[in-house]
């Protein structure tokens, strides 16, 4: 599907007459939207309980196949096959791929703007650490809640020239999210995976579950175990669906034309340019 025919996909709802904005409550139905890397996925969620979750197709770069996605979903899962029931859209605004990012954030910007839904954006390393969060639950948890953090959790995803966005989240304190060269995320990696197989720590909160990109956890050479590990193959949406659900609920919605995707740090052709 060309930019031109989904964008008059999105307006289809806009053509009908209304009396006034639809009520927004986070319990409606959301879209929950990320490109964070070559891969991507959709989810759509009432609150926080996953509706349904899709990974973008593999084939092709995912931004490419992030509008004909959508719109599958709409005729597949939505009523009347259309965008208009949606209460809000989330999207993972970064770090993460320049170009991943920008088509995503634009995408969400696009459909917040045009159905006059509140749009959220939702910090990518926080909201894989949800997924990884509620992956070391057991079983038997109720999935339609909010996962606690019981245990530390340190996310890496690659930045590429020597570098790693790096997001470390700990039980009680506030989240740690910045980028680091590829020597500080190795001694850090290295020290938290200790920390999993000291014996002497008996309390979880100081033991580490990871996530992330694996090009940037094999090559420190640190031993993680499978169970203690949430990588690429997860559907990172639903994490972005979920927190975004709890910001909704404290009003924290952002203007669809002030969003940018955050970066943490300027591109390529901005460096070179230069102040």
């Amino acid at each position: 599907m060309g930019i031109v025919a989904f964008m008059k996909f999105v307006q289809q709802p806009m053509q009908q007459e209304i009396s006034g904005p639809p009520p927004h409550s986070s319990d409606l139905t959301s879209l929950a939207i990320e490109v964070i890397g070559r891969e991507g996925s959709i989810a759509l969620l009432s609150g926080t309980s996953v509706i349904a979750a899709r990974t973008l197709t593999r084939d092709s770069r995912a931004a490419s196949s992030l509008a004909p996605t959508i719109a599958d979903f709409a005729a597949e899962y939505l009523p009347g096959g259309t965008l208009d029931s949606l209460g809000s859209i989330a999207v993972a605004s970064g770090p993460g791929s320049f170009t991943g990012l920008r088509i995503a954030v634009t995408t969400a910007k696009t459909l917040a703007y045009a159905l006059d839904t509140p749009l959220i954006a939702v910090n990518s390393l926080v909201a894989i650490a949800d997924v990884a969060a509620q992956k070391s639950n057991p079983a038997d948890r109720d999935l339609t809640l909010p996962a606690p953090l019981s245990r530390s959790i340190l996310v890496g995803l690659s930045a590429y020239r020597g570098q790693v966005y790096r997001g470390k989240f700990t039980p009680g304190q506030p989240p740690s999210i910045d980028i680091v060269s590829a020597a500080q995320w190795k001694a850090e990696l290295q020290l938290s995976a200790r920390a999993n197989g000291d014996v002497g720590l008996t309390d979880d909160k100081n033991k580490f579950l990871f996530a992330g990109d694996q090009s940037v956890f094999s090559p420190a050479g640190a031993a993680i175990d499978p169970d203690q590990w949430s990588g690429e193959d997860e559907v990172r949406a639903i994490g972005v669906g979920r927190v975004a659900a709890e910001m909704l609920a404290r009003g924290e919605t952002i203007d669809p034309l002030k969003l940018v995707p955050d970066y943490l740090r300027p591109s390529s052709a901005e460096e070179k340019v230069g102040p």
